[in-house]
């Protein structure tokens, strides 16, 4: 007889769900910068296969390329549907946009225990320290999560499970770890059932790991006049901090469904964020690359096709831009109109490949339509950064001048960015005076008091 699964549970389904921060890969040629994950994948899945009778896979790792939103229909179906969530934790996992998402998408599936009764709140949860991190690095939404494992050991609390796959003297300490790692997944998966989750709500998932959208500040002025100075999450007036702060990066490219005028399909995929117009030398999507740059400098990358959703990023941005979407009227509306409202801390970078064969009598004509369409946005690059904005010619000029852009980027928003007030009393304000003057006693600092003196000296 097959067994037949509780209401909601997907017995095909992954047993757990491997959710870890991919290492960005340097060059086409270079070995899997992700082997050392995989490993603890395979051995995590030979014990669970023969701790369980599961029908389905032991587990899921996704090793594919990614870019941007885009989900794998494997990837999909295993996040709705596994047993149990498995985060590796590293100090690159709480930067990682994508991590956050499908630590989101897993949250919102329903989880109940098997046995009635049972008191705590079920979560399939079962974190694991892949490499040492800061309490103060972790987001509120997991602070509440149990990951040490005490009964795994000191050393796995200080080098993590690379640190102990690395080194041959800790082989028995990690072989242990592992075994009593499958061992809580499959107390979890036995105890707690967690409903098969709605694959159309990956689309709009949202980053767990970002902080709560910020509320804007309203002050009340005298005779009732209110203005809104910036944004209140803090204690008292403090500028963002990473790894809060996200990277948004539009890329206004063409796809395979919409070449640009003049254009073969080998530097297209699917939708813009597939573009890669060093192909054939290179293999990835330039979002991926810039992705990688950004989570390296400790953003939280945000990527997205240009024009997907409206309105001004809450950070810093950087926009690259496929030359050849110039010839699409409807595009250069676009990219005029965002040049229009461009930011200080907005950042141009546009990859143009000089051994395209397409690209032979287009640079000029292409090039000048540039600085006709994102006037704005050329001067600010040729100010920072312009070999970025001039035509960036290969895809290691590509990985080298980036961070420069996205730094660049960054320092303008911080430079700019109204500081977080926060509500309720403040620290008392210092005044000189007699030592029977009103203005000798101290009082309490109000958020409004600047806007006063202003209108007082008027």
């Amino acid at each position: 007889m097959e067994p037949t699964a509780p209401t909601g549970e997907d017995l095909t389904a992954p047993y757990f769900f491997l959710s870890y921060a991919h290492l960005p890969r340097n060059g086409s040629e270079e070995a899997d910068p992700d082997l050392w994950v995989h490993r603890l994948f395979c051995d995590l899945c030979e014990h669970i296969q023969n701790m369980t009778a599961h029908a389905g896979a032991p587990g899921f790792m996704d090793r594919s390329m990614r870019a941007g939103q885009i989900w794998s229909h494997e990837l999909a179906d295993s996040l709705v549907g596994c047993r149990v969530f498995v985060p590796l934790y590293s100090p690159r996992y709480f930067i990682s946009s994508w991590c956050g998402k499908e630590w989101a998408v897993f949250g919102g599936r329903q989880a109940r225990y098997r046995v009635e009764g049972q008191r705590g709140t079920p979560s399939a949860v079962v974190p694991a320290l892949w490499s040492p991190v800061p309490d103060h690095q972790l987001p509120d939404t997991v602070k509440e999560v149990q990951y040490a494992h005490p009964e795994l050991g000191q050393k796995y609390r200080s080098f993590g499970l690379y640190g102990l796959a690395k080194l041959s003297s800790f082989r028995n300490d990690y072989q242990k770890a592992v075994l009593h790692l499958a061992r809580r997944i499959v107390e979890v998966g036995e105890s707690i059932i967690v409903e098969r989750g709605d694959r159309t709500a990956m689309d709009t998932a949202h980053d767990a790991f970002a902080g709560p959208p910020a509320v804007p500040v309203t002050l009340i002025r005298p005779a009732g006049h209110t203005t809104t100075v910036g944004h209140s999450t803090a204690a008292r007036p403090v500028r963002p901090t990473t790894p809060g702060r996200s990277l948004r990066i539009s890329v206004a490219a063409g796809s395979l469904d919409r070449l640009p005028e003049g254009r073969g399909p080998d530097c297209y995929g699917p939708s813009p964020l597939d573009w890669n117009p060093y192909h054939p030398t290179s293999a990835q999507p330039l979002a991926q690359v810039i992705a990688g740059i950004a989570e390296r400098l400790q953003l939280r990358p945000d990527l997205r096709e240009f024009g997907q959703v409206p309105g001004s990023a809450d950070g810093p941005e950087v926009l690259l831009l496929d030359r050849w979407v110039l010839r699409d009227r409807e595009q250069r509306g676009r990219l005029r109109e965002f040049d229009a409202g461009a930011r200080r801390s907005t950042g141009l970078a546009v990859p143009w490949n000089r051994a395209d064969p397409d690209s032979d009598e287009a640079e000029d004509e292409l090039a000048a339509e540039v600085e006709v369409t994102l006037p704005r946005l050329m001067y600010q690059g040729r100010q920072t950064c312009r070999p970025a904005v001039q035509g960036i010619p290969d895809r290691k000029a590509f990985s080298h001048l980036l961070p420069r852009v996205v730094q660049e980027a960054e320092r303008e928003y911080l430079r700019r960015a109204p500081a977080r007030t926060p509500s309720g009393q403040g620290t008392a304000r210092f005044r000189l005076g007699a030592a029977d003057s009103p203005d000798s006693r101290p009082q309490g600092h109000r958020r409004d008091a600047e806007e006063e003196d202003r209108d007082e000296q008027r």
